[in-house]
């Protein structure tokens, strides 16, 4: 036996034991079981025949006089938008196939049903959640939080028919707007894997090994790399494509705490979402950062009126760090100096207090329009332009080189 082959007969036998008693390594998610998607087709099934369904562990919620009334609300929006209206009165638990996510059944509801329209979930919450799956309504953009959450806490469905009334009829009297589909920015683990942390990259497995050790070096090296090039493209599959932050001249002008904060938890979210695997990414550094500050922000601000403009500034932060990772730069452009809500500037025009940035759709409007459009907060003698606040965001206009530093500076933190 030459010197080669005592070598490999010796590593195969210190290696065979140890890979025989390796476990397997699971590749592929769990199957998700046939009665974790058996209610999404119940409830798909359901509406296909009736658009208000009511789950019989919820039965109690809506009697037979607030079904009718709910049912007449729902005529009425669907012909005040041209489109269908789903009204969905069902428990999301978080151990459900959504994980207790009501956007996620609604945008799984709506992919097994395959119609689009106003889709309205209530869950044992009592709390709304809708969606406008080629609707011409902006959901986002409607101030009027009437409706959305139950008066009576302790007695939470007292006043669902009410309430849903009231909330359809807000949606239909809404502006018209070209309809759009909305995204879903992130979804549950797979099922079997909710509570599975998996590592960045995939583990060397034991054939890789054993075929190396027999098939010599040329097999090795070929193998290695085979390796390499599989690794490097499952880091691209991997690494999400940063979308360009949309603009959103429709954006309130006195938004409520309530919108501010549900917009900013959304923004927070798609930024914390964007940052995975944009390591090299040029913004990466800003995005972090804007992201740091704007978690801050808002984790402090909470429901105090008094911090709407705190509230604000977390939405405009968010997005300006998503801004820096899809234009791959550290110096994101500054947003509308109107109303910071609208998003990027595109230019600058002349304004009382001199030239700022604005967006495309305030670039040429006339002053009066101006002031209508201009991001207000509550004040003791009624709302105040943002500029007209003493404070951070004044001196940084949300924006420009010193914004994050400045950030930093007001929360206390490096």
């Amino acid at each position: 036996m030459n010197a080669i082959a005592r070598i490999l007969v010796t590593a195969l036998a210190v290696t065979a034991p140890l890979l025989a008693a390796a476990p397997a390594a699971v590749s592929e998610p769990v199957p998700v079981p046939s009665y974790a998607q058996h209610r999404l087709d119940r409830v798909a099934a359901a509406l296909a025949e009736d658009p208000l369904f009511v789950d019989p562990d919820m039965a109690s919620a809506l009697d037979e006089t607030g079904r009718a009334r709910v049912r007449a609300a729902m005529e009425s929006t669907a012909r005040a938008t041209g489109a269908p209206v789903y009204v969905i009165v069902i428990p999301n638990k978080s151990e459900s196939e959504s994980q207790g996510r009501d956007d996620v059944f609604l945008h799984w509801i709506h992919d097994r049903l395959g119609r689009d329209g106003l889709y309205l979930m209530v869950s044992s919450s009592a709390w709304f959640e809708a969606k406008a799956f080629g609707v011409p309504r902006r959901l986002w953009s409607i101030d009027d939080d009437r409706g959305e959450r139950p008066a009576d806490p302790e007695n939470r469905f007292a006043d669902l028919a009410d309430r849903l009334v009231t909330r359809l009829q807000i949606i239909g009297d809404a502006p018209s707007e070209p309809p759009e589909t909305p995204r879903l920015y992130s979804s549950p683990d797979p099922f079997g894997y909710e509570h599975t942390l998996r590592p960045v990259e995939p583990e060397t497995r034991a054939p890789f090994l054993t075929g190396l050790l027999l098939a010599g070096p040329f097999a090795g090296a070929t193998l290695y790399g085979a390796g390499l090039g599989v690794a490097a493209y499952r880091r691209r599959r991997r690494t999400p494509r940063t979308e360009a932050v949309e603009p959103q001249p429709g954006a309130p002008a006195e938004p409520s705490v309530k919108w501010l904060r549900r917009t900013g938890g959304r923004e927070l979210d798609r930024l914390r979402d964007a940052l995975a695997g944009s390591e090299g990414n040029p913004g990466r550094e800003y995005a972090v950062s804007a992201y740091d500050v704007a978690q801050i922000l808002y984790d402090d601000s909470g429901d105090d009126p008094d911090r709407a403009l705190d509230l604000a500034g977390v939405v405009v932060v968010a997005r300006l760090g998503r801004t820096a990772l899809a234009g791959k730069t550290a110096r994101p452009a500054s947003p509308c100096f109107v109303n910071p809500l609208h998003g990027e500037s595109a230019q600058r025009r002349r304004m009382t207090s001199g030239k700022r940035p604005v967006c495309a759709a305030c670039a040429n409007r006339p002053m009066a329009e101006l002031d209508r459009r201009t991001l207000k907060v509550q004040g003791p003698d009624g709302p105040r332009p943002h500029h007209a606040v003493p404070g951070v965001w004044q001196d940084t206009a949300f924006g420009g080189d010193r914004l994050i530093p400045r950030l930093q500076e007001y929360l206390g933190v490096e």
